[in-house]
Formats: C-alpha cells, structure tokens, sequence
C-alpha cells in the first residue's frame, strides 16, 4: 500500500475544498493508498485527506437511498459537491464514480509542487511531501535515485 495517492484536481479543487468530496470515474486501476493529495494548477498540493468513506454511484439516477446509511452531515456534503460539479464541471453522462468523503489530515503550508505538470494520478511517500521541500518526486522518481 503507498502513503498517498495524489489525482490532479484544478477544475474541481474548489468544490472538493468546500464539500470535502471528491469523485472519479470508477472503476479505476488505482492502488490502495492510506491519503489522498489533490494536485492544483503547476502541480501544487496544500492539504493530505484521510478517507472517511469510499461510495460507487451514478450521479445521473436517484441516489438518495444509496446515501441513507451516510450521517445528515456526510449526506448534505455528498449531495451538495454532486450538484455543484453538475453545475459547473460535470460528470460523464451514464458514468458510474467513486466518491471519497475527506477529512483533512494535514495542511501543507509549504505547498509542494511537482516539477513538471503531471496530467495522471502518481503515489507519494508521506515522508516526501511533509519534508519541506518546494518541489517533490513522485515514489517511482523516488526509487530510482
């Protein structure tokens, strides 16, 4: 299992910040990862999400009883990030998505950034983003050095 799992996010980061939520197409040959990283504009990541909870669903049919075992809280959060990403970004008509509910899990105050624009998922060690470094190496990069 990696540290972090770190998914470019700039279209949606305000929305995922607002409803700490965030969603992809599913499924996804993703690896288990214990954070998650959402990468801004140039790479830049500020915050580490534990996961909460993990759901599939289709945002284009009924959800509301899918989301019944799910706090009030966590419900108003999930069903608010679905329809403000229908608002703005989207979501891929008749697709099923993987939908995370975050918690922050720590702040990055140094805001490390890739060194170059990464346009796919990539893993990191926790170790690497919390050192203080500007720019960090992916765990691939990492291993090669």
């Amino acid at each position: 299992m990696h540290d972090v799992i770190s998914f470019p996010a700039a279209p949606t980061q305000s929305i995922i910040e607002q409803y700490l939520v965030h969603a992809h197409p599913y499924p996804r040959s993703y690896q288990p990862a214990k954070l998650i990283a959402l990468r801004r504009e140039r790479g830049v990541m500020n915050r580490l999400y534990r996961t909460e909870r993990e759901l599939i669903l289709c945002p284009g049919e009924s959800i509301a009883p899918q989301v019944q075992r799910l706090s009030l809280e966590q419900q108003q959060r999930l069903l608010g990030y679905i329809e403000a990403r229908q608002n703005s970004f989207g979501f891929e008509e008749a697709e099923t998505y993987k939908f995370y509910l975050l918690e922050v899990a720590y702040e990055l105050r140094h805001l490390p950034r890739t060194s170059q624009p990464l346009r796919a998922h990539t893993y990191y060690q926790l170790e690497e983003l919390l050192s203080g470094k500007p720019f960090v190496l992916h765990a691939t990069a990492r291993r090669r050095r």
